[in-house]
């Protein structure tokens, strides 16, 4: 193995530990692209995404890189990991049914090598089965040993223990479980999930778990705003205190936010300074959101700036637009943040909190903000979750702003959910088949948009793509699946049976223009973002839906449960031709370079419909 190998399969090893399976799987897909290759780095990949959500996709990916034939426990124990996450995906007999397949590859895995880590797996897979008998003779050589020396030691005696009854005795060695996991918020939100699986299934004692859990949960997500203000001076002072005290009172398992002059850069750098693993969301261009955010309060933050974003595990960008002075896309900035922390933090089997910095002088005079550091309250407390303020006086806000590009006086724009679909299949059609696709296949698209009535702010169509803009990002995931699910099953007389036709879908949300289109007269709608959403559908699956971080950011802050984002990666898109825009779009990118997108996908066949999402990078 070369020295960059074991440096990759290092960094991989250490974001999955930290909790942050999207950066642990992209990185390994960097790693393996660039030809570093190790049998290591192959299992930790599928291990990323496998832990990202996308059970079936990690699966694809074990078979695809043949993990079973290595011999190598970790790998054969894999695929019970991936079987028992799918199982929580269902319920009933198709529960029953994964959960049998997950406890056989870990029993295998088990008598292979003899290892602790497959038996304590197989125990509880066949206790929560009801097979006590199978999993009392796996956990009990374990909990005689007794022998732990490290944290997933302690965890696995923890749970034999649990599984034999004896909760007094799991709740001692959870307590050095504990200490041993320090700030590995990955691995203590693995074993809290273990552990109230087993307490949902009535296996083990629950008052005994709940306590064990609460012991070992990864602390919160943080996602912070603040106040903007030049560097220097008394005011940065009290800042840099109050966000250190406030860091070291509160501790956290990751911190998410944009990187402006003032509170959000100093967040960033206490952040670094802490080891917390640090995620910056920046709403728009890095050039241009460097002038209008950054070099505005001194250029004195720009290498500050510099030094976080290069040290920071992830970079995302809301939109890859220039800055037209719309307010919209700082709000899709914050939301993004905002989203992204909570999926974090579901993902951790923890809370997410917001930090917020503010100036008692200026809030006290601030009225009602649609952007900025009181709207990101409002909001975020408006959701039902909590804020900690950090108030801080004296902050120089005598800012620098460059003038930027506006849209011409009456120009209208705002945040809108956009979807794009195509019907793979379609060029095959003859002629006696046209007809019988536009009534069944579009007609039944279009009488799925009428079931949602206003929601639906503008719809066209183009040969067999559909373009429709609607008001919220839950609505068009909804919309989205209902056309999937309604295309599941073909119509007779396509004479497409047996070959690859269904709808792909792209959707994305983001800052667009309303407007008259100047030649034909008919309702605009356009703008970059619209562009990027055409260009996640050409990429999806047939029969899948994609959506883009932002799109499942937002579905996150708006608590819309009936849906799972599954993550399929950075997605490399491909340049796009005006031909291929339906009309009342605008592809105002078209031809461009292609681009990578991080994208997740949604599904209709599960009993939580899964999207998968895409990330979009320069």
């Amino acid at each position: 193995m070369t020295a960059s190998a074991a440096a990759v399969e290092t960094e991989v090893a250490h974001r999955l530990a930290q909790g942050d399976a999207l950066s642990a799987f992209d990185c390994a897909v960097a790693a393996r692209r660039e030809g570093i290759e190790s049998a290591r780095l192959r299992y930790l990949m599928v291990r990323a995404l496998a832990a990202s959500g996308d059970s079936l996709g990690a699966m694809h990916l074990y078979e695809q890189l043949d993990l079973a034939t290595t011999g190598d426990v970790d790998s054969l124990a894999l695929a019970g990991r991936i079987w028992k996450d799918e199982a929580f995906d269902h319920q009933g007999a198709q529960r029953t049914s994964f959960l049998q397949k997950a406890a056989a590859a870990y029993d295998h895995a088990f008598r292979v090598s003899g290892a602790d880590f497959p038996a304590i797996n197989a125990a509880s897979l066949y206790a929560m089965l009801g097979e006590r008998d199978r999993a009392v003779a796996l956990a009990g050589p374990i909990a005689a040993n007794g022998a732990a020396d490290n944290y997933w030691d302690q965890a696995t005696l923890v749970e034999a223990l649990l599984l034999l009854g004896r909760g007094d005795d799991a709740l001692i060695h959870a307590r050095g479980a504990h200490d041993q996991a320090g700030t590995r918020a990955g691995d203590r939100a693995s074993t809290c999930r273990q552990i109230m699986r087993l307490a949902a299934s009535g296996a083990i004692d629950p008052d005994k778990a709940q306590a064990i859990v609460e012991l070992l949960r990864p602390p919160p997500v943080g996602v912070y705003c603040g106040r903007m203000f030049r560097a220097g001076g008394e005011g940065e002072a009290k800042a840099t205190r109050a966000i250190a005290s406030a860091l070291d009172e509160k501790p956290l398992s990751a911190l998410i936010g944009p990187l402006a002059c003032g509170a959000d850069i100093l967040f960033a750098e206490a952040a670094l300074e802490r080891g917390i693993d640090l995620t910056i969301v920046l709403p728009f261009a890095e050039d241009d959101f460097i002038a209008q955010s950054v070099q505005s309060g001194g250029e004195a933050w720009l290498p500050r700036y510099r030094q976080c974003r290069d040290r920071a595990a992830m970079v995302h960008f809301a939109s890859n637009a220039r800055y037209v002075s719309d307010d919209c896309q700082f709000i899709l900035g914050s939301h993004t943040a905002m989203g992204l922390a909570k999926l974090r933090a579901r993902e951790l089997e923890t809370a997410a909190i917001q930090l917020a910095v503010v100036d008692p002088e200026i809030a006290a005079r601030s009225g009602a903000e649609i952007a900025g550091t009181n709207a990101d309250i409002a909001l975020w407390q408006g959701r039902g979750d909590e804020t900690l303020t950090i108030a801080v006086g004296d902050l120089d806000r005598n800012l620098d702003f460059p003038p930027a590009p506006k849209p011409p006086e009456g120009t209208r724009r705002g945040l809108y959910a956009i979807l794009f679909a195509d019907f793979a299949g379609f060029s095959k059609l003859g002629e006696a088949e046209l007809p019988i696709f536009a009534a069944e296949v579009m007609g039944g698209i279009g009488r799925i948009l009428d079931d949602f009535g206003d929601a639906v702010l503008f719809r066209n169509t183009w040969g067999d793509a559909v373009y429709a803009v609607i008001d919220n990002p839950a609505t068009a995931a909804r919309i989205a699946l209902a056309m999937q699910e309604k295309l599941d099953i073909l119509p007779p007389g396509l004479g497409l049976e047996g070959q690859k036709a269904g709808m792909r879908t792209g959707i994305h949300f983001g800052p667009i223009y309303r407007g008259i289109d100047p030649v034909v007269g008919n309702e605009l709608w356009y703008g970059t973002e619209v562009t990027r959403t055409a260009r996640i559908e050409p990429v999806t699956l047939v029969g899948q839906v994609y959506c883009t971080q932002p799109l499942a950011a937002m579905l996150e802050l708006e608590n819309a449960r009936d849906f799972d984002c599954d993550y399929v990666g950075k997605v490399r898109m491909k340049p796009l031709s005006s031909g291929a825009m339906p009309a009342g779009s605008s592809a105002a990118v078209a031809g461009s370079m292609a681009q990578s997108e991080w994208l997740s996908r949604k599904s209709a066949t599960r009993s939580s419909p899964s999207v998968r999402s895409s990330e979009q990078v320069a």
